[in-house]
């Protein structure tokens, strides 16, 4: 749970009473609890000690419930403390539970309502009373009445005498029906773990530095993979455009099915410049004319930084043999010709 300032202790850090409240300290606190009442019981059956009560205390020390006190100290925050852990004891007091744990959860209340510090500096805020439920009180008052074995009834004169000093500590609420407690169940707010994260990756929006690591990973794994599949070809046939040319295995093979799907494309867009006459020669002029002079602004773009564009493969590639293929716009197809030799010198 969060941790901020209370508005009664300016400048300090304490635990706000939601976490009380929550599956955070209420499934701990059950499982401490639990294992207190066991333990008693366990030894109770085992000893039969004629001082059934000193038998606790001892118990109660031991698994160092002497300073559950002490685990809070803001008085907002202690309140919900307080009536969680009573709550959690009168849990184990109905009827469900076996007659020995019952009395052992009898115990433990009257021993943490009783050990609240009264004489410390600064002051602990402390509460006075209990909140149970008519059935629950019933169900409680009634205990005596069930230590009627042998193994219980040297019990029932210390769980009496312990009933005498509770019972006027007790708040009696409705019955456990119209769910009078406040808050209604415990734990109130749950706490949820992530699940299916066990790279221990965090949920959300990635960091600025998360992302850049990502993307250079990414660029990584992508290098090695390129160096995987590379292969190394010769191209040209003069002896200036000639020379070994290491690319992808994707780029050094012909793209049979590619080649044929823009042939396709491009008789059918023939028939149709063809359909509107002049008009069809006109918008593939403009079209030719628009792609050169965006060539032209990337190869100036280019030459200001110290590049170079399209002259790895001589006079087959580049800025030049666009411009000459757009010449020839009216007589040799323009850059539709391109694949079929266009813009090429003449032997």
């Amino acid at each position: 749970m969060s941790l901020a300032p209370s508005s009664g202790s300016r400048g300090q850090l304490v635990v706000q009473p939601a976490y009380f409240t929550s599956s955070a300290f209420v499934d701990p606190a059950r499982e401490d609890v639990s294992q207190l009442l066991q333990s008693y019981a366990e030894q109770y059956e085992r000893l039969r000690p004629l001082q059934p009560f000193t038998l606790f205390k001892d118990t109660w020390v031991s698994q160092g419930w002497t300073w559950i006190h002490f685990k809070i100290f803001d008085a907002r925050s202690r309140e919900a403390f307080l009536k969680v852990m009573m709550r959690i004891f009168t849990e184990h007091m109905g009827v469900t539970e076996t007659p020995l744990r019952r009395v052992a959860a009898l115990f433990g209340l009257y021993t943490f309502l009783n050990a609240q510090p009264s004489m410390s500096m600064p002051k602990l805020h402390s509460v006075s009373q209990v909140e149970v439920t008519s059935d629950l009180y019933d169900a409680i008052m009634c205990l005596p009445d069930t230590l009627n074995t042998v193994l219980l009834e040297s019990l029932r004169p210390h769980v009496i005498y312990v009933l005498s000093g509770l019972v006027g500590a007790f708040q009696i609420l409705p019955h456990s029906k119209v769910c009078p407690m406040n808050p209604r169940e415990v734990p109130r707010e749950l706490v949820v773990e992530e699940l299916g994260n066990e790279s221990g990756k965090r949920r959300g929006r990635l960091s600025k530095r998360e992302k850049k690591k990502k993307a250079k990973d990414s660029l990584v794994s992508l290098s090695k993979w390129l160096d995987r599949t590379r292969q190394t070809h010769e191209v040209g046939a003069g002896p200036e455009t000639s020379g070994a040319v290491t690319r992808h295995v994707l780029l050094s093979q012909r793209p049979v099915s590619t080649r044929s799907n823009y042939r396709r494309c491009k008789s059918e867009l023939w028939a149709e410049l063809g359909k509107g006459g002049a008009g069809g020669s006109v918008a593939l002029r403009r079209a030719s004319d628009a792609v050169v002079r965006r060539m032209r602004k990337m190869d100036e773009v280019a030459a200001a930084e110290g590049l170079e564009v399209g002259g790895e493969g001589g006079d087959r590639t580049g800025l030049g043999r666009v411009e000459r293929a757009a010449a020839a716009n009216e007589t040799g197809g323009g850059l539709l010709s391109l694949l079929e030799g266009g813009g090429l010198f003449s032997a």
